[in-house]
């Protein structure tokens, strides 16, 4: 990337709407901008306050045509997203005018931007780490309040300033022993080795502490699996219906409507839940049901938590217990939907044979005991305490890999240091984690792997 470009691009979704933003970052998008924008007050934008907004037109300067009316909003270095003088042209929010617009930019001496440049600008430019411009794009994809939360706190730094700390109590105890390297003929008061061990015990310590919290942290990020299973028509569609409330799936009388896995998502307390309703799992020649089964198996396999349902209407089948044996691995919500028909199932003895999980007893036909569904899922997925204000969070595999590298590297200085001490080896080991801890902020990084985590934003971001 040449930081000497002035960069435009679209910020804002194509299509209809209120406003559109078409933005500029780089030396040259003032002198752009004052090219194409005519200010109402006939003034022009080079000498213009920062943090300013003025009302105009955007005017095509060969042909002195007006393109569209607009906001312009002045922003000078360093105090900007991306450290550089920045223009953004608030316009009407249709994909003729923003193009238009853009086409002007470029024609003007502004170059497209790529995606996630403006970010990696404010990245290479120091405004933000590496960790927070990989927040930024967790907040534009977060669908719940917690995973919003979470990627916010990583943008302020949270997280961040955890990651800084370590490395600055690693830097400590690696001083300590390089001095001792140094002057190992020298008669100079170094710190005893069993501060050394204790030091680099309470890091890796913080570190275990950091590594445990990536399931719940990736929970509240990405969401739980939830699949729906049971026999052909114990209800499984109209709980989904319901759970989503509106009729997503086709319902019938009839058993094995559903053929196909339906998916949807809905938020419990917080968490999206990427729900799942299959097809019976029973025994077929059909070839399409064949194939929804396989997808239905598939989909059980990669599940989180499992719905499982019973009709209550009915005895227990020898089905009914070949399924359960299929999911008794996972989490498992046993659901007893009918309840509004004659009960012939033995509630107590379907606990017995299903691990003597709780039984939700319900009547999606007449709406009764939905509501346990949503809590119990809850409960389910929350048995670790998820609470986004805790404490920093590890919600990015990215960061999960290095700080199980760090770990790594610091469990084997211990180890070394507790067994025969060598100050070289332990040395070695501590460099090898400050780096990786390095590489989650970006002190080191290489061009590909910042390509890479870049290539996923939008264009103007």
């Amino acid at each position: 990337m040449k930081n000497n470009e002035t960069i435009a691009a679209i910020s804002t979704p194509l299509g209809q709407g209120g406003i559109g933003v078409v933005r500029l970052s780089g030396k040259d998008s003032f002198k752009i901008a004052d090219k194409i924008f005519e200010h109402s007050k006939g003034e022009g934008i080079l000498s213009t306050p920062s943090h300013t907004v003025h009302y105009g037109c955007i005017k095509d300067p060969d042909e002195g045509k007006i393109v569209d009316e607009a906001l312009l909003t002045v922003m000078h270095a360093p105090k900007t997203y991306t450290a550089e003088d920045i223009v953004e042209l608030s316009c009407h929010g249709g994909i003729i005018p923003l193009k238009r617009v853009l086409e002007l930019c470029v024609s003007e001496g502004a170059r497209l931007a790529e995606p996630g440049e403006f970010t990696k600008r404010a990245f290479l430019n120091g405004r933000l780490d590496l960790a927070q411009a990989e927040a930024v794009l967790d907040i534009i994809k977060a669908r719940t309040d917690a995973s919003c939360s979470i990627a916010v706190d990583h943008l302020r730094g949270r997280f961040s300033k955890k990651i800084q700390d370590l490395r600055e109590k690693l830097a400590e105890v690696l001083s300590s022993i390089e001095l001792g390297i140094d002057f190992s003929d020298e008669d100079v008061e170094l710190k005893a080795i069993s501060e050394i061990r204790r030091n680099i015990g309470k890091i890796a310590e913080a570190l275990e502490g950091l590594l445990s919290t990536y399931d719940k942290g990736m929970i509240i990020k990405e969401g739980v699996r939830a699949v729906i299973c049971g026999r052909p028509n114990v209800g499984k569609s109209s709980l989904m219906n319901s759970l989503l409330g509106r009729d997503r799936v086709i319902v019938t009388p009839v058993a094995g409507t559903t053929r196909d896995v339906v998916e949807e998502s809905i938020n419990v307390s917080g968490i999206l839940i990427k729900l799942s309703d299959t097809a019976g799992i029973i025994e077929t020649k059909d070839r399409v049901e064949i194939e929804g089964i396989k997808r239905s198996k598939e989909k059980l396999d990669e599940a989180d938590i499992v719905l499982f349902m019973l009709d209550a209407s009915q005895l227990l089948s020898e089905k009914d217990e070949k399924i359960f044996n299929a999911v008794s691995k996972k989490k498992i919500l046993v659901i007893a939907n009918k309840i509004d028909l004659p009960k012939e199932m033995d509630i107590k003895e379907a606990r017995e044979k299903f691990n003597n999980e709780e039984i939700l007893e319900i009547s999606v036909l007449k709406g009764e005991g939905i509501e346990k569904i949503e809590s119990a899922i809850s409960r389910k997925i929350t048995e670790k305490n998820i609470d986004a204000a805790e404490g920093a969070i590890v919600a990015n595999l990215r960061h999960k890999k290095l700080l199980e590298k760090a770990h790594e590297n610091i469990k084997r200085s211990l180890e070394n240091s507790e067994q025969n001490y060598n100050g070289e080896l332990i040395a070695s080991d501590l460099n090898d984690a400050l780096h990786h801890l390095g590489l989650i902020i970006g002190e080191s990084i290489e061009d590909d792997v910042l390509d890479r985590i870049f290539s996923q934003f939008c264009i103007g971001k």
